[in-house]
């Protein structure tokens, strides 16, 4: 294969040893707040323990051969595959045969909030399913298209050429090639039995939840028992509760703590509100809450987060989101 010299590639057993901490878990070095990353792995003939991801890839292979795990379920990988990796099963990749040559991919990692800016609504939803969906009954190989495999490396190759998105209009034609990836992987999907009954599943649960989305863009500031939220949807809370995590991947408290700490964010940085003031505004019952949830999302107290980020009505800065999946 004629490779493109201006691409870096890498030994995905080495870069992807490094980053699977003692819980099989799978971290990726995003550097900065946007977390966004692409990376050219070159598969060798060392196996790859395990492992779940804790954010979401497209893998496009583009040459060689390999065995592909996920769960109890193996398949052979070539030319022109895609896989869409989401977080919520342990996979890794095989060669075939230590003789053959080693397999060449391109790798697009991401965290979901590079889609929806840290608040998901509506179609950011719709984007994420494929990489939501996913379960050992629902394929999450794109098998051999070329078109779909040349179109979405191509968008790749964008997105890499405007790392490190240190701009606001970077960051926007980033996240507008993304969408566009995102997209077609929803086309192509929809090809494949299985998980085109999966997508329209998931629309109907995404169609249940609506009234509590609605309700929480409006009403983040006001307390939101489980319960109530359950009878909006015409649910159980236990029923609500694995429907939420079903569609959204995160628990309904989780998904409630980032959209007020996302809001808080924007206060700490646009206001000079007292952080006390800031808390109570955003929906947490006191301020030693407040302070121990957004560390836990975003990686720095309130405080510190205000004064790294210029907290001034007269110099807006954009927020950093979390740089990590929620639980």
């Amino acid at each position: 294969m004629q490779k493109d010299t201006s691409r870096v590639w890498e030994s995905a057993d080495r870069f992807v040893d490094r980053q699977i901490n003692p819980e099989h878990r799978h971290v990726w070095p995003f550097t900065g707040s946007f977390a966004i990353d692409v990376r050219f792995l070159v598969l060798d003939r060392r196996s790859i323990p395990l492992h779940r991801p804790d954010h979401f890839e497209v893998v496009v292979f583009e040459s060689g051969e390999q065995l592909y795990e996920i769960g109890n379920t193996t398949c052979s990988l070539g030319k022109g595959d895609i896989i869409i990796v989401g977080d919520r099963f342990a996979h890794r990749c095989l060669p075939i045969k230590s003789s053959q040559p080693p397999a060449y991919s391109t790798v697009l990692s991401f965290l979901p909030q590079t889609v929806h800016s840290g608040i998901p609504f509506g179609d950011d939803w719709s984007y994420l399913m494929p990489f939501n969906l996913q379960h050992p009954s629902v394929p999450n190989v794109i098998r051999s298209n070329q078109e779909a495999s040349q179109e979405i490396s191509e968008l790749i190759e964008r997105i890499r050429l405007e790392l490190p998105a240190a701009t606001e209009f970077s960051r926007l034609a980033v996240r507008t090639y993304l969408k566009m990836i995102l997209l077609r992987l929803l086309n192509e999907s929809s090809d494949i039995e299985a998980l085109r009954r999966a997508l329209v599943v998931q629309q109907e649960s995404l169609a249940r939840l609506t009234p509590i989305l609605e309700y929480v863009k409006a009403h983040s500031d006001e307390p939101i028992r489980i319960k109530d939220a359950a009878r909006m949807c015409a649910a159980s809370p236990c029923t609500f509760m694995n429907l939420f995590k079903q569609v959204t991947g995160q628990s309904f408290v989780t998904y409630l703590n980032h959209f007020r700490v996302t809001r808080a964010q924007d206060l700490l940085i646009n206001t000079n509100k007292s952080i006390a003031e800031i808390s109570l505004e955003v929906g947490f019952c006191n301020q030693s809450y407040f302070t121990v949830t957004f560390r836990q999302i975003v990686g720095e107290t309130p405080s510190t987060f205000r004064m790294q980020n210029g907290g001034s009505s007269e110099n807006p800065v954009a927020p950093h989101w979390p740089t990590s999946l929620p639980s």
